[in-house]
């Protein structure tokens, strides 16, 4: 894909969040179907824009948290960690000594100003923060017990990476990623999430891919397609593009099922959906434009 097509595609994100060109009079006016089907879309995009974020912020503040505690400890001094979101606007980290019965290192980061907070006075761990980490090791047994036959990373590229979010006041998700350890990759799939009660019952297994996509971050766009069973681009690809995507504005996923494209913006944390017939009006613009040029 050209830079100049490129360029109009993110000039339609900013016109709208549905099926922008839908409403434009040079390619006819909307059905009741094309709005329908557009509010459906944009209403699950946004969600999942959001589910993303928020996954690539408990992982951004796994990274920064833990390259500051090396900073100050030795990896033979470190027990565990427990990451979780006392409020909407804040997280907070506590790395354990090996006995997991005192807090060496605790990390906070405010989501509105972007400020972390190190505090390094060592201290007892809470009741509260024990029973998070109880529930943590309870849910990732749970789930390697029921499911790890269906699980899979590739330690030729890094190992996998677990994120427990708190979804509402009954449900806990826990993340797998493919971790990368190599530069300039962005990895897509091997990736997998688990819904779990109060209780660390299982309710929901997930895998978003069918295999692992390993693409590079240089370039305009990062694009790799999805089937009928997965047709929108997942929270997981939109938080491993936000982690890996260097100087990378865009990627892509090739939807078969909604019969079309939709493309995440690393600056906007849009996701916007085009039909393949509005991609094809939209090359065929760019060729006359060249041309004219």
């Amino acid at each position: 894909m050209n830079k100049s097509l490129l360029m109009k595609i993110a000039k339609a994100f900013a016109l709208s969040t549905m099926l922008s060109i839908s409403f434009c009079p040079s390619y006819g006016q909307p059905t009741m179907e094309m709005i329908q089907k557009a509010g459906v879309i944009s209403d699950a995009l946004d969600s999942i824009c959001i589910e993303g974020y928020n996954l690539y912020t408990a992982e951004y503040v796994n990274w920064v948290s833990t390259d500051s505690l090396l900073a100050h400890f030795r990896v033979e001094e470190i027990g565990r960690s427990i990451i979780w979101q006392p409020t909407s606007d804040t997280w907070r980290v506590v790395f354990t000594d090996k006995e997991l019965e005192k807090c060496l290192f605790e990390f906070r980061y405010d989501l509105e100003n972007k400020e972390q907070t190190i505090l390094l006075d060592s201290r007892p761990i809470t009741e509260e923060e024990r029973g998070m980490l109880e529930k943590k090791n309870l849910m990732l047994k749970n789930a390697l017990e029921q499911y790890g036959d269906s699980l899979r990373y590739n330690p030729n590229y890094g190992r996998p990476n677990f994120d427990f979010v708190r979804i509402d006041a009954t449900t806990t998700r826990m993340y797998i990623l493919q971790g990368v350890e190599r530069t300039g990759i962005i990895p897509f799939g091997n990736d997998f999430s688990f819904d779990f009660d109060n209780d660390c019952n299982i309710k929901a297994f997930r895998r978003y891919h069918n295999s692992f996509i390993p693409i590079s971050n240089e370039g305009e766009t990062a694009m790799h397609s999805h089937l009928k069973d997965n047709p929108y681009i997942t929270p997981t690809d939109i938080c491993n593009f936000l982690l890996y995507h260097g100087k990378m504005k865009q990627t892509a996923v090739l939807s078969t099922a909604l019969d079309g494209s939709i493309f995440y913006d690393a600056e906007t944390h849009t996701a916007t959906f085009f039909t393949h017939e509005m991609m094809k009006k939209m090359s065929e613009e760019n060729g006359k434009d060249e041309k004219k040029d």
